[in-house]
């Protein structure tokens, strides 16, 4: 998942690229290390991947997203950067997130976070997570203001089918913003003795008109759930190129999918 993750930042026009590792995976700083991550790459990333730094930031132990964002050091004083978490794996459409988008988002002083609309094809496994209610007026294609987000393991307001409503994506920038409601998160979490969670960040941030959502077409797999994880290994590995591209081609061509239907694990 972490060679998919990487080769999405390359294709967004990333440059410099950082990676949080802990002393609990060390087989994982060592492909990194190795550089192991640029073996099979597309032929048109190799001339981007030779030019890429990558750096290793640590955080042990490991406590939650917004601890693992806050680990990045000398990123979190230089300026706007962006979060990919490589468990959930892009399998068609464009990079959701790009270097692009993080200079607009600095420019800009509010948290950008890509959001697609969820597919019959992912219904049975991302439910309520990521759902949030965007505000209806802004023009089709610009980025909408966050106007709620679902609460992590709460009952909430998004208690509808999951299919058709729109899921942020861990796809986002993190500004001056985002670092300080992170930093807040992170010392109550602290206290509390639990994981810090990016999610109450993000709710915080809609709260105060801070959260943007960017309208990105494709399809991603939370890998973190066991049927994401089996579709999207199907799709990158057996499937091959006629139903990859009839994803991109969208709604259209549903008939040409093969749906993994797991939801009762």
């Amino acid at each position: 998942m972490l060679q998919w993750c990487l080769t999405e930042a390359l294709e967004g026009g990333f440059d410099e690229i950082g990676v949080v590792v802990s002393t609990a995976k060390p087989a994982l700083e060592a492909y990194v290390r190795e550089e192991r991550w640029r073996d099979g790459l597309l032929p048109a990333l190799e001339d981007a991947a030779r030019a890429a730094r990558v750096s290793l930031f640590r955080q042990d132990p490991p406590a939650g997203v917004v601890g693992a964002v806050l680990a990045a050091g000398v990123w979190t004083a230089e300026g706007p950067f962006a979060v990919l978490l490589p468990d959930n794996v892009r399998v068609a459409g464009p990079p959701p997130m790009t270097a692009a988008i993080v200079a607009e988002a600095g420019r800009r002083g509010v948290v950008l976070a890509a959001c697609h609309r969820v597919g019959p094809e992912t219904r049975h496994y991302f439910s309520d997570v990521g759902r949030v209610e965007l505000d209806e007026l802004a023009p089709a294609g610009a980025d909408s203001r966050v106007r709620d987000l679902q609460e992590r393991g709460g009952s909430g307001p998004f208690r509808a089918a999951p299919e058709g409503s729109w899921r942020l994506l861990p796809r986002y920038t993190v500004t001056d913003a985002w670092l300080e409601e992170g930093r807040r998160v992170a010392a109550e979490a602290a206290l509390a003795g639990v994981e810090s969670d990016d999610v109450l960040v993000h709710r915080r941030l809609a709260a105060s008109g801070l959260l943007r959502a960017i309208p990105w077409q494709g399809t991603i797999a939370d890998a973190g759930h066991p049927a994401g994880y089996l579709w999207a290994a199907h799709l990158l590995h057996e499937a091959g190129a006629r139903e990859r591209d009839a994803l991109d081609r969208g709604t259209g061509a549903a008939g040409d999918l093969v749906s993994i239907d797991l939801g009762g694990l």
